[in-house]
């Protein structure tokens, strides 16, 4: 479960958004940097040390990433974290993902492998930021309604990419528009959630 470290409570989404957009960046170079060390022993504390002395990389407080992914004994239990707010749009997601990458494995050939991994990673993306977003309490609306905004963001450019794969293939196009309605649902509810944020820090 994703534990956010800073706690920063009176952060707005723009801040926030700035926090995330640096997070990545360090998620990004620290791949860039795994292929030429993945052999040698203590290859992350390595490259963690590499990125510290990276000052555009330095995370806004501590040394820590922003997310930190350590089992929790006492969170929630299964059925606990499935009733909170936002839960519904996980399982959605991940629905969606598996008969998308069912149709990948069954309908789509060689040609549309890359392709169509590109759209098997957004998915994952989309998942992991629902995720946190469900993870994240109500007492940082700033953080929440940044992520909300990524998810649509993400849910919009999957869209999009799936109804590129029709043009070629028009065999699958009757799955894939069940998969954007879908997927367009997705977006209705995390609309609603976000005006509901919005409507709470008024």
């Amino acid at each position: 479960m994703a534990n956010n470290r800073y706690n920063h409570n009176d952060w707005n989404e723009f801040q926030w958004e700035n926090e995330i957009r640096q997070d990545e960046k360090r998620i990004s170079r620290y791949f860039q940097e795994l292929p030429e060390c993945i052999d040698l022993p203590g290859e992350e504390d390595y490259i963690m040390k590499k990125l510290s002395g990276m000052p555009d990389l330095v995370p806004t407080r501590t040394d820590n990433f922003l997310f930190d992914f350590d089992d929790d004994e006492e969170g929630l239990s299964n059925s606990e974290w499935r009733n909170r707010r936002g839960a519904d749009l996980y399982e959605q997601a991940v629905t969606i993902s598996l008969r998308w990458n069912a149709l990948l494995a069954s309908e789509l050939d060689s040609s549309m492998f890359h392709r169509g991994l590109s759209i098997t990673c957004l998915f994952g993306k989309l998942i992991s930021r629902t995720v946190d977003m469900v993870n994240t309490e109500d007492n940082m609306p700033g953080l929440k309604i940044s992520l909300l905004k990524r998810i649509l963001s993400d849910i919009n450019m999957l869209v999009g990419l799936l109804r590129r794969i029709t043009v070629v293939r028009r065999g699958v196009v009757s799955d894939i528009d069940v998969a954007c309605e879908q997927l367009q649902s997705c977006r209705e509810k995390a609309i609603d959630y976000l005006q509901e944020m919005k409507r709470n820090q008024a």
